[in-house]
Formats: structure tokens, sequence, C-alpha cells
């Protein structure tokens, strides 16, 4: 991962980015865990706010692999489906992971 390229591609320079990327992370393995929460609840409702939290956070940092996931995620939750988000939750965890050890996290 290139924080520089990251970086210049919305404004930031590298130290303000990589700690908005911190601040990301932990907030996104919160809402990770709220997200896996509402679909063990079958929680529709929470699902999408859980979902649109990391999709709005991720496409304003350039993630758009995780906000596409996401997007995914609150798009069928919003039709009462949630079928396919324990597989989508395994690569959301997977993306924040890549980030967290990009970062030095472990």
């Amino acid at each position: 991962m290139n924080f520089s390229e990251m970086a210049e591609t919305i404004g930031l320079d590298e130290q303000d980015f990589r700690e908005m990327l911190e601040l990301f992370v932990s907030v996104g393995e919160s809402d990770l865990d709220r997200l896996r929460e509402a679909v063990a609840n079958r929680n529709c409702q929470g699902v999408v706010m859980s979902a649109h939290s990391l999709k709005g956070a991720s496409a304003n940092l350039g993630f758009s692999d995780i906000c596409e996931i996401a997007a995914r995620v609150e798009k069928d939750a919003r039709v009462q489906r949630l079928d396919g988000a324990a597989d989508a939750i395994g690569e959301l965890e997977r993306k924040l992971a890549s980030i967290a050890a990009a970062l030095g996290r472990n």
C-alpha cells in the first residue's frame, strides 16, 4: 500500500493520512462488530447502518474495494436479504486487517 500516493490523492500529507487510517481501522473494527451482531440477530436496519458507515468512511479514504462490499451489504439489507452478509464480513475483515498490517498494527 502506497500511503504517500493515497494521501496525495485526497490532499493530505502522509502523516495525517496515516492518522486518519488508524482511526478508520479502529472505527471499522467497531462497525464490523456491530455488523456481525446485527447479522446474527437478523436486524436488517442495524446491518444497513453499520454497512453505510463503513461505506462512507472507506469511500472518503479511497478504499473503493471496501466501499463496494459495504454498499452491496447495505443494498441487500435494505430489501431484507442477509444471505451473503457473512461472506462479505469475512472479506471486510481481511481488508481491514491488511490496512492495519500495513500500518504496523498487530
